[in-house]
């Protein structure tokens, strides 16, 4: 017997022998009844073979009879009570709420028998071919996931317009406030790095207190009053969504109030009138999934939340089971609301079995919108044909008003969408862009999240690479060699129609309204299709019929940061700053433009890197020592600019440890802050 095959059988022993000795089998069944009538067939092939024959079959009868040891051992006691999910969740075209303890066991037990099933003999080829388990195979490799924990929001471009005398993050929806790593009140700057909130007197460039986040991981925080929310992620025990509270009446002395945490990994968050609202995604792991009397354990099941300390499940009547259509899911999206206004901390949270890519809120609802593909298999003989039928866009409309989250309508369209900017809600209408990956479309939803009317193929063979709605109308961009940028009238919204089309070299990857024009951020390109040049443009709309192209502003060998929060919007002094990067050295910067009456002006370009630092030298490290290193060229190091702000005719760029002030109508820098 070679040593491999002998290693091969002693380690499945070890691991299958102490089960094994648990069960009883029939006697038809036992090491000697096997190996006899098998070996019995080896004697007949080869005489010579005969001992080894026997001594690699008794091997092997052992582990296969450890196998159906383990295979009777999870029949005989793990075997789900019901493998059918209930009719009033199968059959359901509307969002099941108000469900028992039951209804949720019942559907978790399903999908543990459909798991089961599918499954049958994982167990012994992970054993018999050692494979990585699911932790190890889910874990990133070393360097992969950002230690920082800061949310770029790379993927969504958005914009908001202030008309205050201080910056304020760039929002899709006014008045709606997303996290951020910056926060700035008109006198105090809030820059989250590190895990660890610093608090700056902007006026003096002073560092007034230095906050760590107790969780591992930060994403991103609101201001709101003398109240600091920061919101984040634990991975210590549970992956689980965090938030803080601190008093920050003494902005010296910030003090921890309250701390709340839900199971799941950080999704999204939004400030609505004092109140945060904060989502995560719990996934249900059926393989994990605990059995007493052939039903879930509901402790297994149900996501978790943790009140300054407190540990409770959420109640079954606060979870809602989403319209799967045969589907099912195993995620939740976990979704709580935290009044920063209540003198008392009583955070209301509740759970949907579903998930979620994107997440767009107005003041009176919220939707998540996830992205499916369908296909369908057909059997013929051993033949199974799939077809794949392409993306569609599940919307789940959330009733919001009462401070409760509430699942109100569901809703699908044809199609993906690209970020949270392709949905809108205008009235008593939804207004959603998707792309198949040969055409685009355009809908119009109601608040049932029916179809109320559609545009589709819009520019065969291109694709969505930006949206935005203004008003009565939506603009959206695709692109395949050149930069057309659609103008469609919602004036209807039973009859919307492409009224204005403009075609220009490159593409513009986000769009912001800005002072009456609409700015395009993106890449530049000839006719070929694009070049490594960014390119600002600026886009008169006043005309729905003919949108033109009036100004633009390059920077060759360069692209731009596209996430919207990178965006400052100074539109009361006529002044946008975006940032963007330097494919040659890798140099992060600040530009500033003047955009008034029709013309782009350059103001100037900022650094957060020192005359000499980057080069081959010392730079200061987070804990305070030193590091030599050759050529800093990461967009995500010390010097890299991430947000930009003013107050008053002042201008800040920050990185991630360093803060600069320069004047606002351009000129070298007033001060630097390093912490």
């Amino acid at each position: 017997m070679k040593r491999k095959d002998k290693d091969n059988a002693e380690y499945i022993r070890s691991k299958l022998q102490p089960i094994n000795e648990k069960i009883t089998l029939p006697d038809e069944l036992s090491a000697k009844n096997i190996a006899s009538l098998v070996s019995g067939k080896e004697q007949k092939k080869s005489k010579k073979g005969k001992i080894i024959a026997l001594r690699t079959i008794s091997s092997v009868a052992a582990a296969i009879i450890l196998a159906f040891g383990i295979g009777a051992a999870i029949n005989h006691f793990n075997k789900p009570a019901i493998n059918k999910m209930p009719d009033e969740i199968e059959q359901a075209v509307t969002p099941l709420s108000n469900n028992t303890k039951q209804t949720i066991i019942d559907y978790f037990t399903v999908l543990k028998a459909e798991y089961e099933e599918s499954n049958r003999f994982v167990l012994f080829e992970e054993i018999v071919y050692n494979s990585a388990s699911k932790d190890s195979a889910a874990m990133p490799e070393s360097g992969v996931m950002a230690d920082d924990g800061i949310a770029t929001d790379m993927n969504t471009s958005a914009t908001g317009t202030n008309s205050s005398s201080h910056g304020t993050t760039n929002v899709q929806v006014q008045g709606i406030d997303e996290d951020d790593i910056i926060k700035n009140d008109g006198k105090y700057i809030y820059v989250l790095s590190d895990s660890s909130v610093k608090i700056i007197d902007a006026a003096n460039m002073k560092l007034m207190s230095k906050t760590d986040f107790e969780s591992r991981g930060s994403n991103g925080m609101y201001i709101y009053k003398n109240t600091l929310a920061v919101v984040g992620h634990d991975y210590t025990e549970n992956n689980q969504t965090v938030i803080e509270i601190y008093d920050i009446t003494d902005k010296a002395k910030p003090r921890l109030v309250n701390e709340f945490s839900q199971d799941g990994g950080y999704f999204s968050s939004r400030l609505i009138g004092g109140k945060v609202i904060l989502l995560s995604q719990f996934y249900v792991y059926p393989e994990d999934i605990n059995l007493t009397k052939g039903y879930a354990v509901y402790d297994d099941i149900a996501p978790g939340v943790t009140v300054n300390g407190v540990c409770e499940r959420i109640s079954p009547d606060m979870i809602t089971i989403l319209p799967q259509q045969k589907n099912y899911s195993e995620t939740y999206t976990v979704m709580t609301t935290v009044d920063l206004d209540s003198s008392e901390f009583k955070p209301v949270t509740s759970a949907v079995l579903g998930t979620g890519e994107n997440v767009y809120c107005t003041t009176e609802n919220l939707y998540v919108c996830d992205t499916v593909y369908n296909r369908t298999e057909t059997v013929a003989g051993d033949m199974v044909s799939v077809t794949d039928l392409g993306p569609m866009t599940k919307i789940h409309r959330f009733s919001i008003k009462d401070g409760t989250i509430r699942s109100e309508a569901t809703g699908e369209v044809k199609g993906r969408m690209l970020n949270q900017f392709s949905i809108d809600e205008k009235g008593e209408y939804i207004r959603v862009a998707t792309t198949t990956g040969t055409a685009n479309s355009v809908y119009v939803l109601d608040k049932s999240l029916k179809e109320v009317s559609k545009i589709t193929d819009i520019a065969k063979g291109e694709t969505i690479q930006s949206v935005r709605y203004i008003g009565d109308y939506g603009y959206v961009v695709t692109f395949r060699q050149t930069d057309p940028l659609f103008v469609i009238d919602f004036k209807d919204m039973k009859k919307p129609k492409i009224v204005g089309e403009l075609k220009i070299p490159g593409f513009s990857s986000y769009l912001h309204p800005f002072n009456g024009y609409l700015v395009g951020i993106g890449t530049d390109g000839d006719d070929n299709g694009t070049t490594d040049a960014l390119k600002i443009s600026l886009f008169d709309i006043s005309d729905p019929t003919k949108p033109q192209e009036i100004d633009r502003f390059i920077v060759p060998h360069a692209y731009a940061e596209t996430g919207h929060k990178t965006v400052m919007d100074c539109s009361e002094k006529d002044i946008l700053g975006f940032i963007y990067y330097d494919n040659r050295t890798g140099d992060s910067q600040l530009a500033t433009l003047r955009i008034k009456e029709g013309k782009i002006e350059h103001i100037g370009s900022y650094t957060n890197r020192k005359a000499g630092e980057g080069e081959s030298g010392t730079v200061y490290t987070p804990d305070g020592g030193e590091e030599i290193i050759m050529y800093d060229k990461t967009m995500y190091s010390t010097f890299a600019i991430r947000r930009a702000t003013y107050i008053g005719d002042t201008l800040y760029t920050v990185s991630e440890h360093r803060i600069c002030s320069y004047p606002l109508e351009g000129g070298k820098v007033i001060a630097t802050l390093d912490f």
